[in-house]
């Protein structure tokens, strides 16, 4: 007997290196502070303790590497909380995942083909690193463009010709992939060299897998990410690189490739 009450439901969290630190719960959280003008209020409209709602704020804090919340003095009350711009724009992001998520959620709920459906959301390539952002905008040049991608905590920069934005349709807002291969980036363990590379990732090598000639090093980036990068034997011996080493890799705008998700 077919069910018409039954339907798809979900909730998401955001984490960081698999640590749950931002739902539905937390949000709510800010928004009441950013109304309330106190954690204490907040938490009281919450029905949850001020250590509780304290605590999550602070786990939010770390977790984001941002002040989402700070503390006020003075005024009528004597004092309170302040929602910073970082913890806004915070806020704002997660609204947009959660109407995303909705959408797909409901679209997976009303499409009979669930499973072409799910596999229309998956870019198989043989880039080593993908990473996931929208455009923010189009520099246009004479035959190439730079196009500024913007993955929620970092930014990177592609440098793609001007016939290829065109047949792609993109535009500022879209979502993309940014694909880059391994072997396209430069590791170096002096996070302060500059060199011509647009885009450069710092975070601290997680393993390194050694082959015959070359080594695959892989980094937990500073924003939370992974990245691969491919180096030689001799280079990883003369820097030293081993676990935790801390690194940097750069590469040009136009080692990165760009896929339009539709």
């Amino acid at each position: 007997m077919k069910n018409n009450n039954r339907k798809i439901d979900g909730r998401f969290w955001l984490t960081n290196n698999g640590e749950y630190f931002a739902g539905r719960g937390r949000i709510e959280l800010l928004k009441h502070i950013k109304e309330t003008g106190s954690i204490a209020r907040a938490a009281k409209v919450m029905k949850m303790s001020y250590k509780a709602a304290w605590d999550s704020v602070d786990a939010m804090n770390k977790m984001t590497g941002q002040t989402l919340v700070i503390r006020t003095s003075g005024g009528r009350d004597g004092g309170g909380s302040k929602i910073t711009d970082a913890g806004l724009e915070f806020i704002e992001r997660y609204d947009k995942y959660t109407e995303t998520f909705e959408k797909v959620l409901s679209i997976i709920d009303n499409n009979p083909d669930i499973e072409s459906f799910v596999n229309s959301f998956d870019i198989k390539s043989s880039a080593d690193n993908s990473f996931n952002g929208k455009v923010l905008s189009i520099n246009e040049g004479a035959v190439y463009s730079i196009v500024e991608i913007d993955g929620l905590s970092f930014k990177i920069y592609a440098s793609i010709s001007k016939s290829s934005i065109e047949r792609m349709g993109l535009l500022n807002g879209d979502t993309v992939t940014a694909l880059i291969n391994s072997n396209q980036l430069v590791l170096s363990i002096d996070e302060s060299i500059q060199l011509s590379c647009r885009n450069k990732f710092t975070g601290k090598v997680n393993s390194v897998k050694k082959g015959a000639v070359n080594s695959e090093v892989f980094i937990n980036l500073d924003n939370s990410n992974k990245l691969c990068v491919m180096v030689t034997n001799e280079s990883i011996d003369s820097m030293n690189i081993t676990y935790g080493s801390r690194v940097s890799a750069f590469c040009k705008a136009s080692s990165v490739l760009i896929v339009k998700r539709v």
